[in-house]
């Protein structure tokens, strides 16, 4: 039985997407610290933050773009911030992570029916409570 983790890095589109998220994103890498779940066809469940910034705009607001790795290691989901969302970082963080779940469901059939969904979704609502807890530190 695979134990799959979660993981978390981040793609800032420029220095003030940096400044802006990387509280969060420190705050994300230590609360999935240590944390597994089973019923996940693979190793690692990895979350992309993709922040739009000065350079660069990734477009995405909330969870999209699936990406599984050709080694089956990992799937991946990217969670969208733009510049709009910056006064409610929290808010994207946390809606993108817990609706990750539906969107596996409604992106790949074919690989949500091999996900046990009561796990990860247990394992999702604990991350997202200890994310809130780092952040209040």
């Amino acid at each position: 039985m695979i134990l799959s983790q979660i993981d978390f890095s981040a793609d800032f589109g420029g220095r003030d997407a940096a400044t802006a998220v990387l509280p969060h994103f420190k705050a994300l890498k230590t609360a999935c610290n240590g944390l597994r779940f089973q019923g996940f066809p693979f190793p690692k469940l990895a979350y992309i933050l993709r922040v739009d910034g000065e350079v660069n705009q990734y477009g995405l607001s909330g969870v999209g773009y699936l990406d599984i790795d050709r080694k089956g290691e990992y799937l991946s989901l990217d969670i969208g911030i733009e510049r709009d969302d910056r006064e409610r970082i929290p808010h994207v963080i946390c809606d993108g992570l817990l609706g990750s779940m539906e969107y596996l469901q409604a992106v790949n059939k074919k690989i949500s029916k091999r996900i046990e969904f009561q796990p990860m979704q247990e394992c999702l609502l604990e991350l997202v409570g200890r994310y809130r807890r780092e952040l209040s530190h």
